[in-house]
């Protein structure tokens, strides 16, 4: 039997369930509206608590972007390092189907991504979201790519976000995952 909680006394969430409750709500929030226009006062409000609760999770907005983009940035990192570990001739595969399947199952994050200007800006700054995209880019582009190779591979890496992004853009699952894989292999065989 759970006893009730007394009248005036604060029933207290437990450890890091409310930082994972406020980096969803953002997470919503961004999705709806970008970056720019989410304040830390709506993200309060749609928690049901006062900013300064938001405060006590994260000290600005910027630390919640980046806690929003984390889990991203940890599949970027694992994607990186089964290319990286794989045979040569395996690691663009790997890396390209990895990339297909985080933009198909992180949709809502990458649509923040790819169209927020405010969260290209800050995660571009951040160091550990651009050295898994290096990595990455390294396996993809191998040594001195051309320009036409780094072309192909923006055209390619960025429809593959947008695709993920786009709402209601649905079909059989593995036939839209084989076709964006196929289509950035077409994209990268320059």
């Amino acid at each position: 039997m759970i006893a009730e909680t007394p009248p005036g006394v604060r029933r207290r969430t437990p450890r890091g369930q409310g930082r994972a409750r406020l980096v969803a709500a953002a997470a919503e929030l961004f999705a709806e509206n970008g970056v720019s226009g989410t304040s830390l006062q709506a993200i309060a409000d749609r928690l049901g608590v006062t900013k300064a609760a938001v405060y006590h999770q994260f000290t600005s907005k910027d630390e919640i972007v980046i806690a929003v983009a984390e889990p991203v940035i940890g599949v970027l990192e694992s994607i990186a390092d089964a290319a990286a570990s794989a045979d040569p001739s395996e690691s663009q595969a790997i890396a390209i189907a990895g990339l297909v399947d985080l933009a198909l199952s992180e949709r809502g994050t990458a649509a923040i991504v790819r169209r927020d200007p405010t969260m290209a800006r800050l995660l571009d700054a951040h160091e550990p979201y651009a050295r898994q995209i290096a990595r990455i880019d390294a396996l993809l582009l191998g040594p001195s790519p051309s320009t036409d190779r780094r072309l192909a591979l923006a055209f390619a890496g960025g429809g593959i976000m947008a695709i993920g992004a786009l709402p209601g853009f649905d079909g059989p699952a593995e036939q839209v995952r084989a076709g964006l894989i196929a289509a950035m292999t077409r994209a990268l065989s320059i």
